[in-house]
């Protein structure tokens, strides 16, 4: 299952696993519905922040993933992550939200297969 395959999906966080001691860096998400799973990968990674309030795995209410450019105007709510960019190019903003999951991270390549 694609990213935008789990529009509209109820889906669970089953695992998350942030690996810095790579070259490159990389982040691999798991999520799972009832019908389906994806597996979300990052590397390169940036900026991690994780606060997971099940260590079980969380319901997942919202997926996003935004890329932010090299050049041109950040959204405004992505602002607090401008000083990560360093002229690295394209960037790629991972958020995941829940009733206690939070999830934010911001990585130079993202893959939903």
């Amino acid at each position: 299952m694609s990213l935008e395959e789990l529009r509209g999906h109820f889906h669970w966080l089953t695992s998350i696993v942030l690996r810095t001691d790579l070259q490159p860096s990389e982040a691999v998400i798991e999520l799972s519905s009832e019908s389906a799973s994806a597996t979300l990968r990052l590397a390169g990674i940036v900026h991690a922040r994780t606060d997971l309030g099940d260590p079980d795995g969380g319901f997942v209410a919202e997926v996003l993933v935004r890329e932010l450019p090299q050049h041109g105007p950040w959204p405004p709510e992505a602002r607090h992550l401008l000083h990560h960019h360093d002229n690295r190019g394209v960037l790629h903003w991972l958020t995941l939200t829940g009733p206690s999951e939070e999830v934010e991270i911001l990585a130079e390549e993202f893959s939903d297969r």
